[in-house]
This record gives C-alpha cells, structure tokens and sequence, in this order.
C-alpha cells in the first residue's frame, strides 16, 4: 500500500490528482501539502496547511515532517500557473527535493510542460519523449520547466526515481493555468498561411496521468496528451468567431502591442508556439494503462467559454424563435388597432 504526498493539493490539479488517488485501492495514505485550508471528505487524507516558499529552517523540519513514511511526493503546486511561480518554480521544486531526500521519500513526479519541445517548423508531427529539447529560448515559463527537469534528474541520479510529466496545453472547465489561458488567447489570433496543428488536454486526464505514474511507480518522461492533434482546418471550424486571420508580421505585432498595453497580456517569446508545431505523441504513457477521457476538441471547448457577443447555436435559436413570436405578437396587435378604427 502507498502513501503519497501532494504539494498545491488546493490548486485545479491537486484536487484532481487527491480525488484519483482516493479513490485507488493501493493508495492507504495521503498527505495534501497546501498553503490553504483544505477539507478532505476520505480518511485517506490528511491535510497539512504549509507555505513551500518558506526560508526558514523550521519551514523546511516541517515539511520533512510531514513527507516521513510517504513513498511518494507530487509536486503539483509547480502547476499553480501564476506568472510570479516561474521566477521561484527551481527553488520551491529544491525545497521539496530536500525535505524529500530527508524523510527518505523514493520517487518524486513534476509536471513539466510539452512546450520544453520548442516550436520548430521542422519539429516530427507528433514528437515522441526522445525528441530533444530545444526551446526558443525567450519563453520564461519553459526555462523554469527544464530547471525543474533537471533539478528533478540530478535527485533521481542518486538511486532514486523521478517522473516528467510533459502535457500539452492544459484546460478545465476552471482553474485553467496561467500558460493553458496565455496560448488559449494567443491562437485567436493566428497568422494567414501559417496554421500549425494544436493540442489541448483536459485537466482530469493529466490528474489521472499523475495517479498512473504514482501507482506504476514508473520512472522516466511520459508526454500527455489527448489521441492525435486539431489541424488547420478543424481548428478553425472549432474556433470560429473567436478567431482572428491576419498577416505574419501583423500578428507579432498585435501580440507584442497588447502585451505593451496590458489589453492583451501574452508573454515575451510565445509567438514561436503559435507559428510552429510541438505536438506530442502519448504511447509511453499508454503503455501503462492510462487512456485520454477527453478529445482535443471537447478539452478546448469546455476550456473556452464563448465571448458574452457570441449566441451558442442553440441559444440563437431560442432567440429567433422569440423573436419571431414577438413580432408575430406585433402585427397581431396592429391588425387589431386598424379593425377598431375601421369600426369607428
């Protein structure tokens, strides 16, 4: 029987990742590490309310504390998705790493990103984990992702397991993180003549990719992702008014112009991954069991509530018909008001 702790257990992802592993049979104990307060309904749970950004040496007792006997750490919290998160990701991963080493914890799994990838036009359609890492070198976020890669890879080195998770584009009905909402914004604006297959996975399917790894105790980088990609054409029916076509350049511009002017606050270097491909493939995480609940499609889709100016198809209609009911109302009360004055 596991016990595994999980840090960011209050976040969109630790929820998810506490709610899957409740409700496996080999999971006996779980530790839930968060700087909130937490109810937990199991008994399976055990809520410990720390702050993973303390410098204090007693922060650190603490935390060792609270990871004695488990066989496990996830370290969810690096999934929080604040933009201030990637600046402090490595030394909050090495505080964990440290405590981990010091209660004797065996295996650790990070989320990693399947932007560390880079977005090359001559990037393999999909890329599989042994595709190197080339990053386009502006982008904050996928630095911090490869220093924790290797922060978790140097831990692992000593006898030690370690698991990289590497997701695609991550949304939720809710809690949606920082980068999924950033790339989400960035391809409504997509370039003429430039239209590079896309990704996005649901947050429950990488939570139960996390519960897969913990449980297999399987080391090593496993990609997550839905099956396949959305290519150009599917994408653009999927997006539809949401979506803007404009020239190349244009489309640099509008992004670095409103990242400028706060209206539209993408990140210094995420134009690569709008103009370039960096989809992956999930067969080694196949190999283990787990299957993606959720396509493309219906991820982007629960992730992407319309704008207030768009009518869903079925709302329209509603629309229409009340309307058409208004002005048969309408014509009515007219004919009504001519007849009265014709009798007159």
């Amino acid at each position: 029987m596991l016990s595994v702790a999980v840090t960011g257990s209050a976040g969109a992802l630790g929820r998810r990742v506490i709610d899957d592993l409740v409700e496996d049979g080999s999971v006996a104990r779980i530790v839930a590490i968060d700087r909130r307060p937490q109810r937990h309904a199991s008994d399976k749970v055990e809520p410990v309310k720390i702050e993973l950004s303390g410098n204090s040496p007693t922060s650190l007792t603490t935390l060792t504390d609270a990871l004695l006997g488990c066989d496990t750490v996830v370290h969810a919290a690096s999934d929080e998705g604040r933009v201030s998160h990637h600046q402090i990701a490595g030394s909050l991963l090495a505080r964990v790493l440290d405590a981990a080493s010091d209660a004797e914890v065996g295996h650790v799994v990070i989320i990693s990103s399947a932007m560390v990838y880079g977005a090359w036009d001559d990037n393999p359609v999909p890329m599989a984990e042994d595709s190197p890492t080339r990053p386009n070198g502006e982008l904050a976020f996928v630095s911090a992702k490869l220093e924790m890669e290797e922060l978790a890879t140097t831990w692992a080195s000593a006898g030690r397991k370690a698991s990289i998770l590497r997701p695609a584009t991550t949304l939720a009905e809710s809690g949606t993180s920082w980068i999924g909402r950033t790339l989400r914004m960035a391809t409504t604006i997509r370039p003429d003549r430039v239209d590079p297959p896309v990704q996005f996975l649901h947050y429950s399917d990488l939570s139960r990719a996390v519960a897969t790894v913990v449980t297999k105790r399987a080391a090593g980088v496993y990609n997550v992702s839905p099956d396949g990609f959305i290519g150009s054409e599917g994408f653009h029916q999927l997006i539809g008014g949401l979506q803007l076509r404009v020239p190349g350049d244009l489309s640099d511009f509008l992004l670095r112009t409103g990242r400028r002017l706060g209206i539209r606050p993408t990140p210094e270097g995420i134009e690569p991954y709008v103009h370039a491909p960096w989809v992956v493939a999930n067969d080694r995480l196949r190999d283990l069991g787990w299957e993606p609940q959720s396509t493309n499609e219906e991820a982007f889709v629960l992730g992407t509530p319309p704008p207030p100016w768009i009518i869903p198809h079925r709302r329209r209609q509603e629309v229409v018909l009340g309307l058409s009911a208004l002005a048969g109302l309408g014509v009515l009360a007219v004919a009504v008001a001519l007849i009265r004055r014709l009798v007159r």
